[in-house]
């Protein structure tokens, strides 16, 4: 199947004021080709995971297996790696690799599989959330007519009650603030019972597998409307608006207008980065679109660091805006990628639930950062003295 996709957005509103939607072509790997007319060829791509941390891609191709890429020159890290089977969402954690297609959720470890669900009237939302439990993880999704469920990384498969209990055990704050949302929606008493999934601000309900969630509850999709291309779309967790204004946007590949130019996939970090790339019958291009919508994301400024150009001036004026505990906790996040320890209580209870750190017991003074987040940790100590 022959599809041409087309991305560009225009931010509607953030909290420092008005900033265009910017597509970033990161480069091209010569060696990743779709074979138009065949199933593929030996590198077609078929799908991509992102280490946000560590700065890499791996592009899988048609014969399952992965391909490593630096994020910032493309250039290849590794190959061979094996995976059974293709996924519209994966999320690896530690040594696990959570993921869903069209058919399943897969939960494995270290490769092993732990768990499949199939999805014949059973997840109708994909991938919602993922928490820890233990010292593993819990991931959520919604049933046929909007029930919540979770399967967690021992293969333990959560009734719609048992899935809304541990939420509150979890963490009561933010099960109460569902339950207030709840409210506001006129659902308290179907959340109550465990009919309905609310998690913060967001109501999950369901859609079709494309779609992808950040941290905040936004969620992320693809929109196709055939000949003229595909769009992604981003609506607002807490009035479900659009966050984006999707156009086309044929001038930031040179593939869109060829015939070649026929695989996708994309990839939606934690914070809200969006990654694609788009494959020719020469070349793959890779894309991405940095965060700069919505509240600003702790996460995604983390990764992103500090860098001279328009995202610069983004990281810049969200800064002024930010209090002195904002600046502290944002400073922090970024060793929390690398899994420093914190004594302080309060940093150590919120990095110990977000499903993207693990305490490695590592000192900030043992972590060398790369330039892009070192610069921001020096914008901010010089914020935090004034």
């Amino acid at each position: 199947m022959n599809r041409i996709i087309a991305l560009l957005f225009f931010l509607l509103t953030i909290i420092t004021g008005l900033f265009s939607q910017e597509i970033e072509k990161i480069g091209v790997i010569e060696e990743m080709k779709f074979i138009s007319g065949i199933a593929g060829g030996p590198d077609s791509p078929n799908e991509i995971y992102v280490d946000e941390t560590n700065n890499f891609i791996k592009i899988l191709n048609i014969n399952t297996e992965y391909q490593y890429y630096d994020l910032t020159t493309l250039k290849g890290q590794k190959k061979g790696e094996y995976r059974s089977s293709f996924a519209i969402v994966q999320k690896q954690f530690k040594d696990y690799e959570i993921s869903f297609a069209s058919s399943v959720l897969r939960v494995a470890n270290r490769g092993k599989q732990i768990s499949y669900i199939a999805r014949d009237g059973e997840i109708q939302s994909g991938i919602c959330f993922i928490l820890k439990k233990d010292s593993g993880y819990i991931v959520y999704f919604v049933s046929e007519g909007g029930t919540p469920r979770a399967v967690d990384t021992t293969g333990k498969i959560y009734s719609n009650t048992e899935a809304l209990a541990y939420l509150k055990e979890y963490d009561p704050e933010k099960y109460a603030e569902s339950l207030t949302r709840a409210e506001e929606l006129g659902l308290k008493s179907e959340f109550e019972r465990g009919n309905v999934l609310i998690w913060g601000q967001t109501y999950y309900k369901g859609h079709n597998s494309l779609k992808q969630y950040d941290i905040q509850g936004n969620k992320y999709g693809f929109l196709y409307t055939g000949s003229t291309g595909n769009f992604i779309t981003c609506r607002k967790n807490t009035d479900d608006k659009n966050l984006f204004k999707a156009i086309n946007a044929n001038e930031y590949s040179t593939l869109l207008s060829t015939v070649g130019a026929s695989s996708y996939s994309w990839y939606v970090g934690y914070g809200g980065n969006i990654y694609y790339y788009i494959a020719g019958e020469e070349y793959t291009e890779v894309f991405r679109i940095r965060r700069t919508w919505g509240n600003p994301d702790m996460y995604a400024m983390a990764i992103n660091g500090y860098t001279e150009d328009n995202y610069g001036k983004y990281v810049t004026e969200t800064l002024a805006t930010m209090s002195k505990s904002d600046l502290r906790l944002l400073r922090n996040t970024i060793f929390a990628l690398y899994g420093v320890h914190f004594k302080s209580e309060d940093l150590s209870a919120h990095f110990a639930k977000e499903v993207w750190y693990t305490d490695e017991g590592k000192t900030s003074g043992e972590v060398e950062l790369p330039v892009h987040r070192q610069k921001l940790v020096e914008m901010i100590q010089e914020l935090e003295r004034k």
